[in-house]
This record gives structure tokens, C-alpha cells and sequence, in this order.
């Protein structure tokens, strides 16, 4: 800087620039005004030699007179009472209003000042009495079009200060202003989005208690509905389901009877074929001749016939046909409670995600399998609260039907997503599709498109009625050739104690895949 040497000079111009590159980089990134600033006084009083500062925007009060408040300031505070007032408000910035000073200068003139001898300057006020002497003071202020919008002062630089300084400091000013013009737009942005959050959420009490009026009117109507629909519709829906569930119930006792009986057989069966193929190790190299010609055809059909899987495999597929089995007992007695409109205990947490996956793979010997590829997307969505047997009905009743609605090779997609607070579960189809007529008739108890004898038409009724029970709702998309779409929307548990989504035990599922 001024008489140093031009080698120094350079270095101190570089630093300057490097720590005004800095700052520009550091604003871009986020970091706050004051922040920044108090870094930049640091470098500014560090090159200039001064022994303290300021840096400060210009305001107006309501007569239109000029005040500085800092954005960063040394703090040269000589009383206690003053160093409490000094960390109390610089947080928020101090404000200079006495404009018979020499920093009052600068605000009024909008032009530098520069004094080397403050006590004699007539512009100067004086200092408070234990005020650090000022021995010499710089004013710069900074504009842009014609609007003063800051202003910076530094004090007592060994041999005052000159021109040079000036010229030296240009850089300096051109970025503390284009910083606060640019943390003035960031300002004005945040209060212009902290008005929108704040009549948003005016918007969203309005709207929430008008939800909450059409929902207890609705729920009003609905229970009003539904006593009327009983009392036409599902007193025969009650009378076909007992019937159907005393018919299935017997039968079905002697599928499970028989299946455990099976299983002991079979189980018997493997210890004895176990010990046979231990009894053959013990007296194949005896044998010779006829015999043992006969035991290596036995070995051959044992491996043509990969019994060592079959009957590794033959137990698992007896213990889920014995889960299967249970799962029609209890859809059956989940039936006689819905026709019967009874209670069905206190609600669990429910894993949509698992209830699908396990409902797949019960179904994975039927229609679906043979005639569908299935592909998943589970998200990452949190439980419901409800009954995981009716909402395992509910999955199994849709994919039959999109099954049954694809003639020959087609898709079934299933996604499960999380929207607002609802659990969307959304299963489509490939097959031919349904008119605006037939889908106004859908959810109608005993209306189906099958022949005669092919359906009762209650499958979709009971699973209307199991989501409205579960207070979600079921929808269709649909055009004929173009495939279906069902819809599920079940609310999320939430916990009456925290208000929180409650966490549900067990892996959860969220990888999408594809079966066969």
C-alpha cells in the first residue's frame, strides 16, 4: 500500500481480492450477512492497518433521515454496562443516528470522508468520555444507482489515511454492496415465503375444519345409508354367507383333517425311505448278479425322479397347503362376521406391503400364476390400522378378478406409495377392461359380468365394505380394451398417545421386483 513496496503492494491487493472471492463464494453457498461481513472487517482493518471499524447499511426513518445500522462492528465497548449492550445488540445490528458526527457525514453528504485529525475536523461530534482516541477516521460509502446503500469506516491507521487507501478499497466497496443488495433480495424472499407459509396454513385450518364439517355430515349420512342398505341388500348377503360358510366349513375340516394325516405319512414314508437308501449304502458292494442289476436300476429311477428334492421339498408344500387351508377358515369366519356385522376385536398395525407379498404367495398356484406376470413397486409406506385378514381378502379378491380379466398372457402391476397422509395401494391389469355402466354397478352386492354359476358377485361388495370399515375408500379407473385400475386409500395409524405414525415390527418391504 502506500510507500511500501510495489512487491508488497501486489501481495496485499491479491490477499484482498482472495478474501473478496471468498466472501462472493461463501454468500452464493449461503452463509448469512453478518457472518460474512465480520470476516470481511477482519481483512479489511488486517490490510489497512486500522485498529477498528465498521460496516453498516443505510436506512431511513419515517422524516426520510439517514441511520447506519452495522452488519459488523469492532467491539471497543470500555464498561461493562457497555460490552453487555455491545453483545445484546449486534446479533441484530447496532444503529448509528447521530448525524453530526463524521460518520453522520458520509450519510448526509453521500461522499467520502477523510480526517487525520479528528479533534480539530469541525465535522467531528467528539467522542464519549473513555472512548478510545480517534486519531484518524476513513467514511466510504457505497451506491448503487444512485441510492446510498452502506457504508464502511475505519479508524486510527498508523500516519492516517490518504487517497491510496481509497483507490485500494474500491474492490472492497463494489462487493460489500453488491452482498447486501443481494441479502436484501434474499430477505425480501424469505418474508415474501414466510407470508405464503403463513397464509397457507390459514388456508389449511379453513380447509381443515371444513373437512372436518362435510366428514362428520358425511359419516352422518353414510351411517344412515348403511343402516337402509342392511336392512335391503345384506340381509340375503347374510343368509348366502352362513350358508356358504356351513357348506365350505365341513369339507374343509376334512382337507385340514386329512393334511395333517398326510403330512404324518409322509413324514413317516421319509424316515423309512431314509433308512432304505442307509440299508442300499450298507449292501450294494455285497450284491452281484440279478440283484444288483435291480438296485442300480432303483438308483437310476431315484435320480431320474429327483426324489432327494421332492421329498425335501414335499414337507414345505404340505405345511402351506395346511396355512392355506387356515387362511380359507379364517376368511370363512371373517365372512360370517362381516354379514353379521359382529365385532372382530381391537385393530393391529398393519404392513400393506407384507399383506400383499404374503397374499402373492398364497396365490402363486392359481390363475395368477399361469396366466399373469406380476410385477411390484412397494414403497416405503407406514402402517395402517386395521384387520390384516380383511385386507388380505381384499388384495385376494382384486387379484383374482384382474386375473380373470386377462383372457390370455397378460400384467398385473402393483405399487404401493404414501400421499399426504393416506396409504395408496393401486393394482392394474392388462385385461379387457370395463364400461362406465358396468363400473357404476361394481361394488353392488350380487351384480357380477360372469356366467351363471361362475360368481356370487359379493367379492367386490365385501371388500367395499371392509375398506369403508377400515375409513378408506375404494376407486376405479377403467375402459373397456384398456385395462383396470383399483385404487385402495387407507388413512395411516396414528398413535392417540404421541400423534405420531406408530413403527411397525418386522422387515418392510420397499424393492420392487417381477414373478411368473
Amino acid at each position: 500500500m502506500e510507500g511500501a513496496p510495489p512487491e508488497q503492494q501486489l501481495e496485499f491487493s491479491n490477499r484482498l481480492l482472495r478474501a473478496l472471492t471468498q466472501a462472493q463464494t461463501e454468500f452464493i453457498r449461503g452463509s448469512d450477512a453478518p457472518g460474512l461481513f465480520n470476516r470481511l472487517l477482519g481483512v479489511l482493518l488486517e490490510l489497512t492497518s486500522s485498529e477498528y471499524g465498521f460496516i453498516g447499511e443505510v436506512h431511513y426513518d419515517p422524516k426520510g433521515l439517514p441511520f447506519l445500522r452495522t452488519y459488523a462492528i469492532t467491539n471497543i465497548a470500555w464498561t461493562d454496562e457497555l460490552r453487555e449492550q455491545f453483545e445484546r445488540l449486534t446479533p441484530q445490528g447496532i444503529e448509528f443516528r447521530n448525524l453530526r458526527t463524521l460518520f453522520g457525514a458520509v450519510l448526509t453528504t453521500r461522499k467520502f470522508v477523510m480526517s487525520n485529525d479528528p479533534p480539530t475536523d469541525q465535522r467531528s461530534g467528539g467522542t464519549p468520555q473513555g472512548h478510545p482516541p480517534l486519531k484518524a477516521f476513513l467514511g466510504l460509502p457505497f451506491n448503487s444507482g444512485g441510492e446510498m446503500v452502506g457504508m464502511v469506516g475505519i479508524a486510527n491507521r498508523p500516519g492516517g489515511y490518504s487517497q491510496q487507501v481509497i483507490d485500494f478499497l474500491e474492490p472492497f466497496l463494489a462487493t460489500c454492496c453488491s452482498v447486501i443488495l443481494s441479502w436484501r433480495s434474499e430477505q425480501q424472499r424469505r418474508r415474501a415465503e414466510e407470508m405464503l407459509r403463513h397464509r397457507e396454513e390459514e388456508l389449511r385450518k379453513h380447509r381443515d375444519h371444513l373437512e372436518e364439517l362435510v366428514q362428520t355430515r358425511t359419516e352422518k349420512l353414510l351411517r344412515t345409508t348403511q343402516e337402509l342398505e342392511k336392512q335391503q341388500k345384506f340381509a340375503s348377503m347374510g343368509q348366502l354367507a352362513a350358508g356358504i360358510a356351513h357348506e365350505i366349513n365341513n369339507p374343509l375340516g376334512y382337507v385340514m383333517s386329512n393334511l395333517s394325516t398326510l403330512t404324518e405319512y409322509v413324514s413317516a414314508f421319509s424316515r423309512m425311505l431314509q433308512r432304505y437308501r442307509e440299508f442300499e449304502s450298507y449292501v450294494a458292494p455285497q450284491l452281484q448278479g440279478h440283484a444288483a442289476e435291480e438296485l442300480a436300476r432303483l438308483r437310476t429311477f431315484w435320480e431320474r425322479e429327483e426324489l432327494t428334492i421332492t421329498l425335501a421339498e414335499v414337507k414345505e408344500v404340505l405345511n402351506e397347503s395346511l396355512e392355506g387351508t387356515q387362511r380359507v377358515k379364517d376368511i370363512i369366519q371373517e365372512l360370517k362376521k362381516i354379514a353379521r356385522d359382529d365385532d372382530v376385536g381391537p385393530p393391529k398395525l398393519v404392513d400393506v406391503n407384507k399383506e400383499l407379498a404374503d397374499t402373492l404367495k398364497m396365490m402363486r398356484w392359481n390363475d395368477l400364476q399361469s396366466r399373469c406376470e406380476v410385477r411390484t413397486e412397494y414403497g416405503q409406506v407406514p402402517a395402517i390400522l386395521g384387520y390384516p385378514t380383511q385386507i388380505s381378502q381384499v388384495f385376494t379378491n382384486l387379484l383374482n378378478n384382474a386375473a380373470q380379466a386377462i383372457e390370455r398372457r397378460g400384467e398385473i402391476r402393483i405399487s404401493t406409495q404414501r400421499e399426504d397422509d393416506m396409504v395408496v395401494v393401486r393394482i392394474s391389469d392388462t385385461g379387457h377392461g370395463m364400461s362406465p355402466e358396468v363400473q357404476a354397478k361394481l361394488f353392488t352386492p350380487f351384480f357380477t359380468t360372469k356366467a351363471p354359476g361362475k360368481g356370487t358377485g359379493l367379492g367386490l361388495s365385501i371388500s367395499y365394505n371392509i375398506v369403508a370399515r377400515h375409513r378408506g375408500r375404494i376407486e376405479v379407473q377403467s375402459q373397456p380394451g384398456q385395462g383396470t385400475t383399483f385404487v385402495l386409500r387407507l388413512p395411516m395409524a396414528i398413535s392417540p398417545l404421541t400423534g405420531t405414525q406408530p413403527a411397525v415390527k418386522g422387515p418392510a418391504l420397499s424393492a420392487g421386483g417381477a414373478t411368473s
